[in-house]
């Protein structure tokens, strides 16, 4: 393979490093969505290790009548989840400019693990999110942050309006996916140690950066891939409809689903996943396929199921709903699955951050939550909040402007 090289999606043709910016200018989907996959070899562009645990679960395995499953907790990363992998490669990718201010529209994870992330490295954060996510009291514990919350606005509002951001010196977290998915050699190591390995890998959508991720590093090291099974919930998963009509790229024009069953895991829905050319070549490659379909009541159902699998609950193996929708997907479809599988479901983000959430879908699993689990929410409680502002989704350029500015200047 060549060492520079990326694969565009749609096109088909091979685009160079210094040509990648360019083309993606020319494509009229090449900004917006991630139509790029990088060719060079993973050892190349690996920048740390992670310590990330993966259970193995008899329970579950006799429950979905599968050969082994394992529990991948994304909830251990620092910032309780799977988001740090590309973080951590965009903060990378940054100080090799010299940026220390960060721009990124969030639904929520992603949005912590910045923060989190630039505080530790002592960089700062400008989040766009919409006013709703359960995420914001979080956030605003962050004193390097600040938090532009959107009204009555959907992730693509927000992702809209952080896109007018274009100041010298602040680093688009949101762009350059071709080089944000190579992040997650660290994880996909883990998994390769594995004995057996797995045949299926099972985790929730939000914009399929994960799967994806994990799918190039595999391409590298396995001889046959596991089959990559992205999974969303009901009217919000518009990868499911691009793989049905066989197209790179589908987006919804609304909702199909009344949100009222679906929105507690607010980091999955959406109307268009923007990686998805790139997901879909990361199942053409592994010959993997979507499960959607999910609603609250099928999360309902897998907090059932884990609040009887005592080891991983004692040891606070605890995901948050969209973390969750991989075990849901699994019970839900376990039709799908033969007793000769080897499933790893991912649980990309920790409880301790929807708990609220979570009283919602299954009140009666918080009964069942370890006392020492609650207090990682405590930090929260008392913290005077000044970070955040909140506006509508058609605010004015020149006033969107100003409060940025004003902000970086009282930062510097």
């Amino acid at each position: 393979m060549q060492s520079n090289s990326f694969q565009c999606l749609i096109c088909n043709r091979t685009v160079t490093r210094d040509q990648k910016e360019l083309h993606k200018q020319k494509d009229p989907d090449g900004y917006k969505y991630a139509i790029l996959w990088p060719e060079y070899y993973p050892l190349t562009d690996y920048c740390y290790d992670v310590d990330i645990p993966i259970y193995c679960s008899s329970f579950f395995s006799k429950a979905l009548g599968v050969k082994k499953v394992y529990i991948l907790y994304e909830g251990k990363n620092i910032s309780g989840s799977m988001k740090d992998y590309v973080v951590l490669k965009a903060i990378n990718l940054a100080e090799k400019k010299k940026n220390s201010f960060f721009n990124l529209a969030s639904s929520g994870n992603h949005a912590l693990s910045l923060a989190n992330q630039t505080q530790r490295y002592g960089y700062y954060s400008m989040i766009f999110l919409p006013e709703s996510s359960s995420k914001l009291k979080y956030l605003a514990a962050y004193d390097n942050t600040l938090v532009i919350a959107v009204k009555e606005a959907t992730y693509e509002d927000v992702y809209s309006l952080s896109n007018r951001i274009n100041i010298k010196g602040v680093f688009n977290a949101n762009i350059s996916n071709e080089l944000l998915i190579t992040g997650f050699q660290p994880v996909a190591r883990k998994i390769c140690s594995l004995s057996p390995l797995p045949s299926h890998i099972l985790a929730g959508v939000g914009n399929g950066t994960y799967l994806s991720g994990l799918t190039w590093s595999f391409q590298h090291t396995f001889t046959k891939l596991p089959k990559i099974i992205p999974v969303g919930m009901k009217g919000a998963f518009p990868l499911e409809e691009a793989v049905h009509k066989n197209k790179n790229i589908y987006k919804y024009k609304e909702y199909g689903v009344d949100t009222k069953y679906i929105k507690e895991a607010s980091g999955s829905i959406a109307l268009e996943s923007y990686n998805m050319p790139q997901l879909i070549y990361a199942l053409k490659l592994s010959n993997g396929f979507p499960l959607g379909g999910l609603q609250h009541i099928d999360l309902h159902n897998a907090y059932g199921l884990l609040m009887n699998e005592k080891h991983l609950m004692n040891n606070c193996i605890i995901p948050e709903p969209t973390g969750i929708m991989g075990l849901a997907a699994a019970i839900k479809y376990k039709d799908h699955f033969s007793s000769d599988d080897v499933l790893l479901i991912s649980f990309t983000g920790s409880a301790f951050k929807s708990l609220d959430s979570i009283k919602r879908i299954a009140p009666e699993f918080i009964t069942e939550v370890p006392i020492h689990f609650w207090q990682k929410c405590e930090y929260v409680n008392n913290k005077y909040f000044q970070n955040i502002i909140n506006v509508n989704k058609n605010i004015s350029q020149e006033k969107l402007m100003t409060i940025i500015q004003n902000w970086m200047n009282n930062c510097l």
